[in-house]
């Protein structure tokens, strides 16, 4: 016979209700395959913000993080198992970049402006990509073609 399981010493997934995040997490990846491929880069990235939408729409996400997501979704990209994946680590590859600008000032791609534009107005328009990363993208566009000074 074994002895009632203690909640205070129970084991991880079942602790702060860590078992509940996971399913909602699987739920999420059922409904939206393509962003949760990015969510998970994400949260390998940067647990503490966790989500594709927290990482790059947080002002204070360190440059090094956003390179790094960078780098992972530019993989997903090329990598991707579905079209649908590549199509979104393609979006999320141009909106780290345009956060990085955005929040930080720097450039961690090799596009020019014009590249940069294409590519930004490109994503802005794929309503596949979370709206929230949407309109941090149109705020980097506007810095990106705003005045010099």
């Amino acid at each position: 016979m074994t002895n009632p399981v203690d909640p205070t010493t129970r084991p991880e997934p079942f602790q702060d209700g860590s078992l509940r995040d996971t399913l909602a997490w699987v739920l999420h990846s059922l409904d939206q395959p393509a962003v949760a491929s990015g969510d998970w880069i994400a949260y390998e990235v940067d647990a503490k913000r966790g989500t594709a939408v927290a990482l790059l729409t947080d002002p204070t996400t360190p440059l090094a993080r956003l390179r790094r997501a960078r780098i992972l979704w530019a993989a997903l990209r090329s990598e991707g198992e579905r079209a649908e994946d590549r199509s979104m680590g393609s979006r999320l590859a141009i909106a780290a970049t345009a956060a990085a600008y955005l929040f930080h000032g720097e450039r961690i791609s090799n596009h020019d402006d014009a590249a940069l534009l294409a590519a930004l107005r490109s994503a802005i328009a794929d309503d596949a990509v979370p709206a929230e990363v949407r309109l941090m993208m149109q705020m980097a566009e506007r810095k990106l073609t705003g005045p010099i000074g």
